[in-house]
């Protein structure tokens, strides 16, 4: 019988004993990421219900106080045994976006890709210079590294439900987010 040979993360001590060569290799669209062979697998997640109604009610209190964009909130969930991952799932990470009427979102890219489903309200999402409009119901995809921002063009607030990849690249160590200048 085979002995199930126990994994560990040597990521730290081996871009540590590299780190002046890695320097010497990347630039500015140019990283490494030392393979992960040695990676320890993934604790077990366990299966969770997020609660809509609170859920709005925090969004609605973000938006309103406008710390991060006016008149726009954004919350993540996760789970505290993904570790470094900070996903719902080692892999993927879900989350609410909530926009007032007659408000956008600041553009921006990252490299991760999300899928949204619209939740409520009404609006477009301009993504790469074109616009898509949704509405109730609809689903639609930005992929990743695509500059994009979200825009309610309704009446009433607009609340998107989003599943990204975040967690995959997290773990990966490339997770990246730019703001559009």
């Amino acid at each position: 019988m085979s002995k199930l040979l126990v994994r560990k993360d040597l990521q730290s001590d081996l871009k540590r004993n590299v780190n002046d060569i890695v320097k010497e290799i990347e630039g500015d669209d140019l990283k490494v990421v030392v393979f992960m062979e040695n990676t320890e697998p993934p604790v077990k997640v366990k299966p969770k219900v997020i609660k809509f109604e609170p859920t709005v009610t925090l969004l609605r209190k973000l938006a309103k106080e406008g710390q991060i964009e006016k008149g726009v909130a954004k919350i993540m969930f996760y789970s505290p045994s993904t570790g470094r991952s900070k996903g719902l799932t080692p892999n993927m990470m879900a989350g609410f976006q909530y926009i007032e009427p007659g408000t956008s979102t600041t553009p921006h890219s990252h490299n991760m890709a999300s899928i949204y489903l619209v939740v409520k309200g009404e609006g477009y999402s301009e993504i790469d210079g074109e616009i898509f409009k949704w509405g109730q119901g609809d689903i639609f995809v930005v992929p990743a590294n695509a500059v994009h921002s979200h825009t309610n063009s309704g009446k009433e607030e607009a609340i998107l439900f989003d599943v990204t990849d975040s967690g995959l690249l997290e773990n990966m160590g490339i997770l990246e987010f730019k703001e559009k200048e």
